[in-house]
């Protein structure tokens, strides 16, 4: 096999069909290289974990359901969220006050502590991640949320139709 043959990047030739793919690449990505980077900044709390962090800051304490909505994420995967984060002692559930049924999750000092590492730490990250977007051309952050919000208004379930 030639060079060319192995610079070829079979998802892209497959093309927009696999935009989920690529989405995904990218996201693993920026997950991998913040978690590499976050210990230099004193964040030990792993990536995909600190939207909840910052949601308890600014909104708890929450039920993992209040969590999820607020994010937009599923309740399993908040369920697996809120377990490791509890595991590195940065949040702790407690029972409601006003519904003795239902269990909050809250920060805990330091999970506060961790959140106002990571504020400092995500002003850093926001420069690098606006940089990277302006590589890729004007306009993408706005365009990436549209295209969200275009999914909330219709699934793209609903967009592939029914294969004719």
């Amino acid at each position: 096999m030639s060079n060319d043959a192995h610079d070829l990047d079979f998802i892209r030739a497959q093309g927009p069909a696999y935009l989920a793919h690529l989405l995904l690449r990218l996201a693993d990505e920026l997950v991998r290289g913040g978690g590499q980077w976050y210990p230099r900044m004193g964040v030990t709390a792993p990536p995909r974990t600190t939207s909840t962090l910052l949601a308890l800051d600014e909104h708890g304490p929450l039920a993992v359901t209040e969590i999820a909505g607020l994010l937009r994420q599923s309740h399993p995967l908040v369920i697996d969220w809120c377990r490791d984060l509890t595991a590195l002692g940065f949040i702790a559930k407690e029972t409601d006050p006003k519904d003795r049924r239902r269990t909050l999750v809250d920060l805990t000092p330091s999970g506060r502590a961790e959140v106002g590492r990571l504020r400092g730490a995500l002003v850093q990250m926001a420069a690098a991640s606006q940089a990277l977007m302006d590589e890729a051309g004007p306009g993408l952050f706005d365009a990436l949320w549209r295209m969200e919000a275009a999914l909330r208004h219709r699934r793209f379930a609903d967009r592939l139709g029914d294969g004719d």
